[in-house]
This record gives C-alpha cells, structure tokens and sequence, in this order.
C-alpha cells in the first residue's frame, strides 16, 4: 500500500479512537462519520486499482503466458508419443 494510504489509514484509527472517549455525541458521531469516509475513500481507491487498465494488461500477459504453458506441454506430449 503506497504510503499515502496508509497516513488515511492511520488518520482512520484515530478518528475511531477519538469516538471512543467520553466526548459529546456530536464530536464523537463526527468522528465515526469521518473514519468510515476515510475506509469508503480508501476501498474505492483500492477497488479502481484492480480493475484498471494495467491490470487489463497484467492479465494479458498472464493469459499470453498460460497459453506458451499449454503449447510447450502439448509440444513435449506429441514428442513423446
């Protein structure tokens, strides 16, 4: 995880951390609502990353590979044979 994530990861803890003390309802709730934010924020990120276009081309070249794989054994069993 890049490092800027993990600073809004950290900065999530402390918001529930801060929820958890005997303040008003109303700094506490704001504190919830920022931490879960922040995680809505963050899983976007990380969803968007996994569907991008780079992982388009990661799984090409995984389906590129996996295709050489089944020639060179289908090559080595017609040897045999």
């Amino acid at each position: 995880m890049p490092p800027a994530q993990n600073l809004l990861v950290m900065a999530a803890s402390f918001l529930v951390a801060g929820a958890l003390l005997p303040w008003s309802p109303r700094i506490r709730l704001a504190c919830v609502t920022g931490a879960i934010g922040i995680v809505l924020v963050l899983l976007l990120i990380r969803l968007r990353a996994h569907s991008g276009p780079a992982q388009r081309m990661v799984d090409r070249q995984t389906q590129a590979r996996i295709e050489r794989i089944r020639a060179e054994r289908a090559a080595r069993m017609n040897r045999r044979r």
